[in-house]
């Protein structure tokens, strides 16, 4: 039997020039997140003083994330606990580049957007280990509340994240810095079906015998029978990857569903996981939130409004090649099967069966309700 494929690969894989950040070696296992070498990395970001550094719980998903509880010599004004993400698991190497990727956005993307995310005290890259390690502060002890796929969201919350979105895409809306020889101009294009070699994930999952087995599970069994067809499937998101390739592009997170946002103890709406951002169209993190976080009436009561409200907020951060509703909704239609393709397809090592399950349907009926597969 053909095995599900479970080896994301959306970007490039590090190349050539990366430099060493922090103390090297940079721990490839959790027992060797010692004290001694997280001291060190945490002084050189001006927190000195660090005791002791003890593995109290780990993650585990795309990336494992280990909670560490610190003992100070001083605690004033430092933390009792961080949360350390990276590769720790059997998968890291095929994964290293997201980690690479993710370290790369705290260190020069994060301090140039109007986006709440979790603060990032410090970062360990060492390439010649293939190992990049993010430092972050440890959100539940703020208070924080975390959004779960499972449970949608209301409108006025629907309303806060795509305020978030908005700043985000305006900050580099048609920008320089995403062109040629700009600061970004060498980081991927976000396609809902890249080409390979990068593509080879996302081109085995729609191999016949591997679509098969997914829908071969609860979260396919919920789906009606005109997304069993692979190839109609690849129709569409070819399709989105031509429009994905039509300009203005702007920098786009690429994960934005609910397992990823949060609001945090004074009720600001914040955004975790930062490991797919790209450039890209708009669409994608639009379409790819309204419909994964809204009950399926309710996405179909409020989406006329809830796309003029994001467009509005555009034009409010100076974006002023902001497209007209009727471009809006049509762009919306073509990037609807790129979520359902993602969470038919989402090996449960990333996603709880659950919560693919919980999904998948509302990406299809909004493909039915918009006529996704209408034109194919």
């Amino acid at each position: 039997m053909t095995e599900i494929v479970e080896e994301p690969s959306y970007f490039t894989l590090p190349g050539e020039g990366l430099e060493a950040v922090g103390p090297q070696p940079v721990p490839t296992t959790i027992d060797a997140l010692t004290a001694g070498w997280l001291a060190d990395l945490l002084a050189q970001r001006g927190l000195a003083g660090l005791r002791r550094a003890t593995p109290c719980e780990s993650m585990n998903g795309t990336a494992t994330k280990a909670r560490m509880r610190l003992e100070w010599d001083d605690p004033a004004g430092r933390p009792a606990s961080v949360i350390v993400k990276g590769g720790f698991s059997a998968h890291r190497l095929k994964m290293n580049y997201i980690y690479a990727h993710e370290a790369r956005f705290f260190r020069e993307v994060a301090p140039l957007l109007d986006v709440r995310v979790p603060r990032c005290l410090a970062t360990g890259e060492d390439p010649g280990q293939r190992q990049y390690l993010c430092v972050l502060e440890d959100l539940d002890c703020s208070g924080t509340r975390f959004q779960r796929v499972e449970r949608p969201i209301g409108f006025d919350t629907a309303k806060s994240y795509l305020d978030v979105l908005a700043r985000l895409h305006a900050r580099f809306w048609d920008s320089a810095a995403l062109k040629p020889g700009g600061q970004f101009d060498g980081i991927n294009h976000w396609e809902a079906l890249p080409a390979l070699p990068r593509g080879a994930y996302a081109q085995g999952q729609l191999e016949a015998a591997v679509f098969a087995q997914y829908l071969d599970l609860p979260r396919g069994r919920a789906l009606p029978r005109i997304f069993h067809d692979n190839g109609r499937m690849r129709a569409a998101l070819e399709r989105a990857n031509r429009l994905g390739r039509e300009a203005p592009w702007c920098m786009v997170h690429g994960d934005f569903h609910l397992g990823n946002l949060y609001h945090d103890g004074e009720g600001r709406p914040g955004v975790l996981d930062w490991q797919t951002w790209s450039r890209g169209h708009w669409a994608h993190d639009v379409t790819y939130f309204l419909v994964s976080a809204l009950d399926m009436l309710d996405r179909r009561a409020w989406i006329d409004a809830l796309m003029a409200f994001y467009l509005e907020r555009l034009a409010a951060q100076g974006v002023r090649s902001v497209p007209d509703h009727a471009a809006a909704m049509e762009a919306f239609r073509v990037h609807l099967p790129y979520g359902l393709f993602v969470w038919l397809t989402n090996p449960v090592a990333f996603q709880a069966e659950a919560n693919n399950a919980a999904v998948a349907p509302r990406f299809a009926l909004a493909a039915i309700d918009h006529g996704a597969y209408d034109d194919l």
